[in-house]
């Protein structure tokens, strides 16, 4: 039974991590490309870029995915409030969608 709850974990460990190194980034400054995330059942991750007043860069997008320029210090603060779940940096994202 211990090595069930072991193997549990590592798995949950193993699975989370992408997650987990994306929130542990610092957040993007202004001026820099940020990946805002959104809920699957809210809007969607560009109706929340533009009732934030910032502009996306990318010309496909994801479901819950939208590519976007902080062009401002307050940004950030008006992606959260119109509904994004997570925004951290999107430059690693930019490279692999250019590529």
């Amino acid at each position: 039974m211990q090595n069930v709850l072991l193997i549990l974990a590592a798995a949950a460990a193993v699975l989370c991590s992408p997650v987990l190194m994306l929130i542990a980034q610092p957040p993007p400054q202004a001026g820099e490309v940020a990946l805002v995330i959104a809920s699957p059942w809210g809007k969607s991750a560009a109706e929340v870029a533009a009732q934030a007043g910032v502009q996306e860069i990318a010309p496909e997008r994801a479901p819950m995915g939208a590519l976007v320029l902080l062009e401002t210090p307050h940004s950030l603060d008006r992606l959260y409030r119109q509904g994004a779940w997570i925004v951290v940096d999107g430059r690693k994202v930019l490279e692999l969608c250019a590529n």
